[in-house]
């Protein structure tokens, strides 16, 4: 058991609500710590004597008692979040906890970042334009294909249609 967790388990010690195991160990290292033994001591000397049952039901087993807690808990808290915010000043004065190099290469990243994205927003788009432009050609090639053979000549039955993609299309 270390100084820690002595400090945080006097009162439970002198109430006699430890394991025996648990305060075993705590006598173990009261006696070999003389700091701990002090707080133990000046503990003590306070004589504080823990509540009845029948004395905390009557205390803490009102609802007024609750609410009365409640109200004051909630007043302190308020009064920390007041404290701490005005000090503070306003948000747009605070100070960063970042050097300023730093600021600026995280600007500088997520500018870089949003410069990409339209490029790629433009780049879709138009691929998109160019795969409507070769759709469309497509169905006009369809509907020619379709027509009657009448119509058409023995010798063009067939039309000969180059396509080369641009790049960066597909």
């Amino acid at each position: 058991m270390d100084c820690t967790m002595v400090t945080s388990r006097v009162a439970a010690f002198l109430d006699g609500a430890l394991a025996s195991s648990e305060s075993e160990r705590f006598v173990l290292h009261i006696e070999a710590c003389s700091p701990c033994s002090q707080i133990v001591v000046e503990i003590e000397a306070q004589r504080f004597v823990p509540l009845t049952v029948e004395q905390r039901e009557d205390i803490c087993g009102r609802e007024k008692f609750w609410n009365d807690m409640d109200s004051v808990l909630c007043t302190h808290m308020e009064q920390m979040v007041i404290a701490k915010t005005a000090c503070l000043g306003p948000w747009h004065r605070r100070q960063v906890g970042m050097p300023m190099p730093m600021v600026m290469a995280y600007a500088a990243a997520m500018l870089m970042a949003v410069a990409w994205g339209v490029q790629q927003r433009d780049r879709a788009l138009v691929a998109e334009v160019a795969s409507e432009h070769l759709g469309q050609d497509l169905e006009s090639e369809r509907r020619l294909a379709a027509q009657p053979a009448a119509e058409q000549s023995r010798e063009s039955t067939y039309k000969v249609v180059n396509y080369t993609p641009q790049r960066g299309t597909f």
